[in-house]
């Protein structure tokens, strides 16, 4: 730590930084001393100094501050009048605590005039003044206070600034990658993971791990842990969703004070959310419900983030969530205020639902592929599509799986077809049932997830099928790229009309735009059409009313048609194709088979029906059975 006492002679520097550098147990230097021999001559004639008098003195005390705080720090007593003069000071540092030592020309006058060893005479005194820019940060002291008075506000100030400024629970892969990330920032970090069940050395060993980074503290006990950060405190936790969340919230609860903000980074249920913002609402604290995308790389690199809760807790955490961030194609943080209560949580499981329709296009695609191309051929096709407006994360990464060999093997062809999940996927269909919307692309792909993990009654039953002898043809690959892009429109389309839909009936005020915004870097599911999607939801409400894409979609159904049918041809499993298919079908087709439907509950349950040609809106039933 570096603190730099300033302001006009006379004020106090000296004395003042003297004693606190005792006191702190750190170097004083008074910069005076750095002057070259010129300018001491000069101002012992009672000749002002000019900038460029000044210049090289100040890129002398520049280096020597990057030298000072590369050792222990250092206490500095330097005029430092003017701003100009504080940036070349702060140029290779900026870890410094400015100390504004405040006073009148009265009384700063009189205290000159009693001096007699120091070459600045108080005819000078009006100049300085005139040249002072009072700095718009750091601490203001007045010097009419006592020495002491001084000393103990200064030392108060380094205590609240050597604490943290963010908290962060759960050293698993997530907690650890965001508390680097930050810490390279620049930001003071504490973090706590327990000590039982295992996991005694986890603390330990991420610390000397990392011993390079001095800014980061760390804890096994939860009281230490909120000790050491700066009120408000900001804790973010990072473990497993679910119940465990309630108890950590419980076990924090007696340490905390009015104001301080407790954030769930994981992939919570959005109504657990709801009820924990209340609850700790309940208790003067606040809770932010925040999806984080990304990843292990992203939480490390810069991940997208979906902070919801209050917008005052928003503004609190902004400054840190923001400069962690993945940034977009301008330089603005992929991390934006969502909407109130769980309005994050909620968006960030419309992603996961996104992200899983989005794997399996490309699992489908591979399974298309796969039983007439090699590896390599598959990888070359994807990596044409790469160059294309189909261009994503997920492509990039999938080429790469492709290509990745253990010896003479490719690790892809030794990887068990079952494939895991976190529930994620599942709620955003839930979700979709509650609010009346369609999302059938998440749900086949939730239960293709489901249907790889029977494993042993997959290879019972397969065993039992004639397979079938004869050669298999190349797909048509062009109509597989439009397949693709046409099933990828309407897998954004479904998610956003869920985010939309969500919007409405929770009274969020959901910004489509600004959440494709900071989904173009960070997040799993970036995309050059994710980039598309900002301009796009700026003008439009939805895909739809987009002509060009509504064009687009119109000219690939013969493509969708044609895979498809070759699925069928050759027995594979085409789900999540198939379901953009009727669902384009469907919501294309003017009249559905759905009267039917009714009829039936017309029949059965008496629920009554409209009919087409009566725009009043009334309902009518019949009696079925009447002959």
């Amino acid at each position: 730590m570096i603190i730099i006492l300033m302001g006009v002679s006379g004020c106090g520097k000296t004395t003042i930084g003297r004693q606190l550098a005792l006191e702190q147990g750190l170097p004083f230097f008074d910069a005076d001393d750095f002057h070259p021999k010129a300018n001491i001559k000069k101002m012992k004639n009672n000749l002002a100094l000019s900038d460029s008098d000044r210049l090289p003195w100040l890129n002398t005390l520049a280096e020597k501050i990057f030298e000072w705080e590369n050792n222990e720090g250092a206490v500095l007593a330097c005029s430092a009048l003017k701003e100009s003069y504080r940036t070349i000071l702060a140029s290779r540092h900026s870890n410094i605590l400015w100390v504004f030592l405040s006073g009148t020309f009265e009384v700063i006058s009189e205290r000159l005039r009693k001096r007699t060893s120091h070459y600045m005479k108080d005819t000078l005194l009006q100049s300085q003044f005139d040249t002072l820019e009072v700095p718009k940060y750091g601490l203001y002291v007045n010097i009419e206070n006592s020495i002491d008075d001084i000393i103990k506000r200064i030392s108060s100030k380094l205590k609240q600034m050597n604490q943290s400024v963010f908290g962060i629970i759960g050293l698993g892969v997530m907690g650890k990658s965001l508390s680097l990330n930050m810490a390279e920032k620049g930001f003071n970090v504490s973090v706590y993971n327990r000590a039982d069940n295992g996991e005694a050395q986890v603390v330990s060993d991420f610390l000397e791990d990392n011993h390079a980074l001095k800014n980061i503290s760390g804890f096994t006990e939860l009281q230490q842990f909120v000790a050491s950060l700066a009120t408000p405190r900001k804790i973010l936790i990072m473990i497993k969703a679910g119940k465990a969340i309630d108890i950590v919230i419980d076990q924090l609860i007696p340490f905390l004070t009015k104001g301080d903000i407790i954030i769930d980074g994981g992939n919570s249920h959005y109504k657990d959310t709801a009820k924990r913002v209340d609850y700790l609402a309940s208790k003067e604290l606040h809770f932010v419900g925040c999806g984080i995308s990304g990843g292990e790389e992203g939480a490390r690199k810069g991940p997208s983030m979906m902070p919801g809760g209050s917008r005052e807790s928003y503004q609190s955490i902004a400054p840190i969530l923001e400069a962690i961030s993945a940034k977009d194609k301008t330089g603005k943080p992929c991390c934006t205020y969502i909407g109130p209560e769980s309005a994050g949580h909620f968006v960030k499981m419309i992603h996961n639902g996104m992200e899983y329709a989005e794997m399996q296009l490309l699992a489908e695609v591979y399974a298309i592929m796969k039983i007439s191309m090699e590896n390599e051929k598959i990888a070359e096709i994807l990596s044409e599509w790469r160059s294309t407006d189909l261009s994503s994360y997920l492509l990039e990464i999938t080429i790469d799986i492709f290509l990745k060999k253990e010896g003479n093997q490719y690790v892809l062809d030794s990887i068990l077809d079952a494939a895991g999940n976190k529930g994620t996927g599942s709620w955003s269909s839930k979700a979709a049932l509650d609010l009346g919307s369609v999302n059938n692309m998440m749900s086949s792909a939730v239960f293709a997830r489901y249907l790889s993990s029977f494993k042993q009654i997959r290879q019972s039953l397969s065993s039992q099928l004639k397979k079938d002898s004869e050669a298999i043809e190349e797909p048509d690959i062009m109509a597989l790229k439009n397949a693709y892009r046409f099933a990828r429109i309407i897998n954004h389309h479904q998610g956003f009309e869920l985010l939309r839909l969500a919007s409405i009936e929770y009274h969020w005020k959901l910004n489509l735009s600004e959440i494709a915004r900071i989904w173009t870097n960070g997040c799993i599911i970036r995309s050059d059409f994710m980039d598309q999607s900002v301009e796009i939801f700026k003008v439009y409400e939805n895909y739809f009313e987009h002509q060009s894409i509504f064009k687009n979609l119109i000219s690939s159904e013969n493509s969708v048609k044609d895979c498809v049918s070759y699925s069928l041809k050759y027995r594979i499993p085409f789900d999540t194709f198939f379901a953009s298919y009727n669902y384009w079908v469907s919501i294309t087709t003017e009249n559905l088979s759905a009267n039917l439907i009714q009829a039936q509950r017309d029949y059965f349950g008496a629920h009554t029906y409209q009919k087409r040609d009566d725009v009043s809106g009334r309902y009518y039933h019949t009696n079925w059975l009447e002959k």
